[in-house]
């Protein structure tokens, strides 16, 4: 058994944050079909609750990974970069890869090595203290999860 993380794609600045779980779906696709990351992880998508009325849940609001032996997390922060280029011009710049682990949150901005680096220290459970800008603008708190699941 594997690692598990959650991780969505988040929107910041003038380009709606709506757009977010359309994204995040898009990103779950995008990693399926990644050969250095797919391979590695078990996908799953956690919808919003279902409305009033309705029959099924709502959009994707976070993917959760179980991260398998071979897994990088230099691959996932590439997979996120090279997938933010495909997106419109507009929004390329708006897109963020929030990742969670436990307690911990890092936002993958840049998509920088550094980043990568973050992200292997959340994973092992180290390195976090308190709320630390990353080198690269990423961010890393322990402050807790948000609470969607």
């Amino acid at each position: 058994m594997g690692v598990s993380v959650r991780i969505r794609v988040e929107v910041a600045g003038s380009v709606q944050n709506e757009d977010a779980p359309q994204l995040t779906e898009a990103f779950a696709r995008w990693l399926v079909q990644d050969r250095s990351v797919g391979p590695h992880v078990e996908i799953s998508r956690i919808r919003s609750e279902a409305d009033d009325g309705a029959m099924s849940a709502g959009l994707v609001e976070w993917l959760a990974l179980v991260l398998n032996s071979g897994f990088s997390a230099a691959s996932l922060v590439y997979s996120h970069k090279t997938f933010r280029a495909s997106l419109p011009p507009r929004v390329q710049s708006a897109v963020r890869l929030v990742v969670e682990h436990g307690d911990s949150r890092m936002v993958v901005e840049a998509g920088s090595a550094e980043e990568a680096a973050q992200i292997t220290h959340l994973l092992m459970g180290t390195g976090l203290s308190g709320q630390a800008p990353g080198p690269a603008g990423g961010t890393l708190s322990n402050s807790g999860a948000d609470g969607d699941s």
